[in-house]
């Protein structure tokens, strides 16, 4: 099997103020991989504020970032004209690519294919967002399909990172070979809890709390059917790096002030904290690709209470309870049974999570490298 000695590593995201999580994936793979080769990571991000191509470059150890800062343009042709010039700058100022690795397919998946022309090296494609769902791809745009479409013959290897996703993208991707890589944790960082916590039981939540796919207004409900059921003693807790607001009012005319609480925003290393001091997790998604914030939990020995969705679709009991989505009843008995004594073995929970852990992500994408590279 051959070894790639360079990798970059291109992506749709990019982490920004509006959604600073999305683009940490790709930046974690790229650290994450990093440890075993030379890692390019490149970036083109549209700025307001720029009139002309401003470049901002990046070495640390084997990791070397280059994003390329470029005028928005006022209207598509612009635009397209803008982006594909400061990513030409971009690929100017690298060579000897022996593997790209990107991430999300739309909207820029065809750079993708441009650099894989250029380097004439294998493209291997992370999917991350659910935008090939059923659901999504109804509202997928004309540029959307062309892009998808003519980009998916171009792709050596797909990978998904849920076997949940992993239906959606074979779907779609019926001649591309597949294989799933879940996101890493660092389980080193989430771990359980070696002391007792509060005596009021209490139930996690971590999310954007997006409505379109979160449904945390449903999980508000379910505290109140819970709450009016006569149960007083529990708490939930919700971690955001969003705006709270909206679902603070809610809370706030449904009398549930004394019951559920807001953090946020924190950094990554702020959140075991929380996992640890929690009895169970919640997540009532209608869709997750993975959800990152389930194998966090379980690492920390946490229960999770969930829709099937991501990791946690056709959850096993003995990592916790499913719910049904769009259905705040389902929820409430799911959080009921648990807060009346559902037991779990903790350190079990912890030893599935180990799957997810940076070293096990780490061989499995090395093994999908010197398998690609050596079908060529």
């Amino acid at each position: 099997m051959q070894e790639p000695q360079h990798i970059l590593i291109l992506s749709s995201w990019y982490p920004n103020r509006k959604s600073p999580f999305l683009g940490n994936f790709v930046m974690n793979h790229a650290r994450l991989i990093a440890q075993s080769y030379q890692v390019t990571l490149l970036h083109t991000v549209a700025d307001e504020s720029c009139s002309e191509i401003e470049i901002v470059e990046t070495q640390h150890d084997q990791l070397r970032e280059i994003v390329i800062y470029h005028p928005k343009g006022s209207h598509f042709f612009e635009r397209r004209k803008a982006i594909d010039r400061a990513f030409d700058v971009g690929l100017s100022m690298i060579s000897n690519v022996d593997l790209i690795h990107a991430h999300v397919l739309l909207p820029k998946g065809y750079l993708f294919v441009k650099a894989k022309k250029l380097f004439n090296c294998p493209l291997i494609v992370t999917e991350h967002s659910s935008i090939f769902s059923r659901q999504r791809q109804k509202s997928w745009s004309l540029k959307d399909h062309y892009i998808a479409r003519t980009t998916r013959k171009h792709i050596d290897h797909l990978v998904a990172v849920s076997e949940f996703q992993q239906k959606d993208l074979t779907r779609y991707f019926k001649e591309t070979p597949t294989t799933v890589i879940p996101n890493p944790v660092d389980v080193n960082l989430f771990f359980p809890a070696t002391t007792p916590h509060s005596e009021k039981f209490r139930f996690l939540h971590i999310s954007t709390l997006d409505t379109t796919v979160k449904n945390p207004f449903g999980i508000v409900d379910a505290v109140a059917l819970l709450h009016e059921k006569g149960y007083r003693t529990f708490e939930l807790v919700i971690v955001s790096d969003e705006p709270v607001e909206a679902l603070s009012n809610y809370v706030d005319s449904k009398g549930l002030n004394n019951h559920i609480r807001f953090f946020g925003p924190c950094q990554a290393e702020e959140l075991p904290p929380f996992y640890r001091a929690s009895d169970a997790f919640v997540l009532y998604s209608d869709y997750e690709s993975f959800s990152i914030v389930v194998a966090e939990a379980w690492a920390c020995g946490i229960p999770v209470i969930s829709t099937s969705v991501g990791i946690a679709a056709n959850l096993s009991s003995a990592l916790g309870i499913q719910v049904d989505a769009r259905n705040p009843l389902s929820l409430a008995i799911g959080m009921e049974r648990i807060f009346n004594g559902v037991t779990f073995d903790r350190k079990a929970i912890r030893d599935h999570a180990l799957q997810f852990s940076n070293e096990a992500v780490l061989d499995a994408v090395k093994k999908l490298y010197a398998d690609v590279l050596g079908k060529i």
